[in-house]
């Protein structure tokens, strides 16, 4: 090699070096941790909250560009590049695990070094919330330094629900699928939209929604909570609707009359921790009651024995009978033990036949029906579903 080449080498190996003693930097790491409460609670220690959001920060201006980007309703997603995040426990407790940074001038050299960390707090009843207290934490060890106080910006109310059934009085059989609307908006996000509850419910059911404590700072300031009108629609959670949702003498007809939940939404202005909702339905699938009797006008004549006796019903209360309920043969019955007998009898007809009706306003459904002999059409009556059984007389 050249005199000049290797001097060249020489100067290229003498600049490396003083760049890399120059440029050097250290990484250390510590852990930082703390127990977040509730401010308004009066018992001693106060009351912690769980499942808050904790994010810590080593740069400040991260920190407040995250804080700023909130819209003050969705959950907060943090956009910073780096970040730690931890949740809290039941009590309030957390724990920032291995919080790094990076420094080309420790305070105590290569051994250790102390920064300052940024926290956003978020839970969806307290929203987001700063720390304004300046955090320091040691690197190789835990700083149990943090004590953050926050304040719902949230209202809880736990709805107890009750599905009844207006026919029997009690409680629904059906599992009903209850889905709840809350408003969300206040005067400064007046577009938030409402926040939706679903849930299942067999007879009785309780379910928690949440929704903005105050509807504005002067309302705070007042202290005046909001006290939302919620919107609530209800159906049988299955396939096959047997049961539909229908007024209890709510409307302006003061009946029983069917209604779709789905378009007229039941409404309620909820407040206080608790409050009771009762939702109403009744059956659209009308089991038929089970009918009986004797045909013909001399019950000793054994020619009324073996006789066709069906039943059909009108589906709109008119003359047109298309809805089969059945067929049963008539057949004699003994009196007593002297031998005689009494023919024309039939029983059961109709036994498990229904129909769906969502016509009828009360709480019993009318349904009208002919009667049919040996295929010729014979006397009509009229059913009520809420008779479990009939006797009647064909001639």
């Amino acid at each position: 090699m050249s005199s000049n080449k290797l001097k060249s080498s020489l100067q290229i190996i003498g600049l490396l070096s003083i760049f890399l003693l120059t440029s050097c930097y250290s990484v250390f790491s510590g852990v930082a941790s703390g127990r977040v409460v509730d401010s308004e609670s009066t018992s001693t220690p106060k009351t912690g909250i769980a499942d808050v959001d904790i994010y810590a920060y080593t740069n400040k201006e991260d920190r407040d560009n995250d804080f700023s980007s909130w819209n003050g309703s969705d959950k907060f997603h943090p956009k910073a590049e780096y970040f730690c995040h931890t949740n809290s426990g039941n009590d309030g407790r957390f724990t920032l695990s291995r919080l790094i940074w990076k420094t080309e001038k420790s305070k105590f050299g290569k051994d250790a070094d102390y920064s300052t960390i940024y926290l956003i707090f978020f839970h969806e009843n307290y929203g987001l919330v700063k720390s304004e207290e300046r955090i320091l934490i040691v690197s190789d060890s835990t700083s149990d330094s943090v004590f953050q106080e926050l304040t719902r910006i949230k209202k809880s109310t736990v709805l107890n629900i009750n599905v009844n059934d207006v026919v029997s009085g009690q409680t629904a059989n059906p599992a009903v699928s209850v889905k709840i609307s809350v408003p969300q908006s206040t005067s400064e996000n007046v577009y938030a939209a409402p926040k939706v509850y679903e849930t299942t419910i067999l007879g009785q059911g309780r379910i928690e929604v949440s929704y903005p404590r105050w509807q504005s700072d002067e309302q705070k300031n007042a202290k005046i909570e909001t006290e939302p009108e919620i919107q609530i629609s209800y159906k049988m959670a299955e396939d096959e609707v047997t049961w539909k949702s229908c007024y209890n003498r709510t409307n302006e007809a003061k009946d029983y009359a069917f209604f779709d939940s789905e378009i007229n939404k039941v409404s309620k202005k909820i407040s206080g921790e608790e409050f009771g909702i009762n939702l109403y339905g009744k059956p659209t699938k009308i089991e038929i009651p089970s009918v009986s009797g004797i045909y013909g006008t001399d019950p000793s004549n054994a020619e009324n024995d073996g006789v066709l006796i069906s039943m059909k019903a009108s589906l709109d209360n008119g003359e047109n009978y298309t809805e089969d309920l059945g067929e049963v043969s008539t057949f004699a019955r003994d009196l007593g033990t002297a031998g005689n007998q009494e023919h024309g009898n039939f029983q059961n007809l109709g036994n498990g036949f229904y129909i769906f009706d969502e016509s009828y306003t009360g709480k019993y459904a009318e349904i009208k029906v002919q009667f049919f002999v040996n295929g010729n059409a014979n006397a009509t009556t009229i059913l009520r579903s809420d008779n479990r059984s009939y006797n009647v007389k064909l001639k």
